[in-house]
């Protein structure tokens, strides 16, 4: 596995860029300093702007739909039960769904202004996928 705090660290500097670094990408580029496919490989390039890829997600059905597209096509099952330290999530709070990496306390996620990090309740977790295996 990935050092995940190695892994944060090493983003920390980036800034939110839509089809680069955002809500999606992020995980994806998680998945593959794990050995996994990458997730987002068929849509890389398909969005350039925050309009465009809010369109993208909504025509997928939603961030959970596309996540779970992504995740089966790279081999990336769904976790049952609680997350697990570098668990790829979805969470949904106060309305926005938002791609996040559970930390092992906090999900850390791609805000405006770049890396950003949260506790959120369990209600807020809609969905997520294990992609480091103990």
């Amino acid at each position: 596995m990935t050092d995940l705090g190695e892994w944060l660290l090493a983003q920390g500097g980036r800034k939110r860029e839509a089809g680069v670094w955002d809500c999606v990408t992020m995980q994806a580029e998680w998945c593959v300093a794990n050995g996994w496919p990458d997730p987002m490989a068929d849509w890389r390039g398909s969005y350039d702007s925050e309009d465009a890829g809010l369109t993208f997600v909504r025509d997928a059905g939603g961030l959970v739909a596309l996540f779970d597209c992504a995740m089966v096509g790279a081999g990336i099952p769904r976790r049952d039960g609680d997350p697990q330290m570098g668990d790829v999530g979805v969470l949904s709070i106060q309305g926005h769904e938002a791609g996040a990496i559970f930390t092992g306390k906090r999900w850390a996620f791609v805000a405006n202004r770049g890396l950003g990090f949260a506790s959120v309740h369990p209600d807020c977790i809609c969905a997520v996928w294990e992609v480091v295996r103990g």
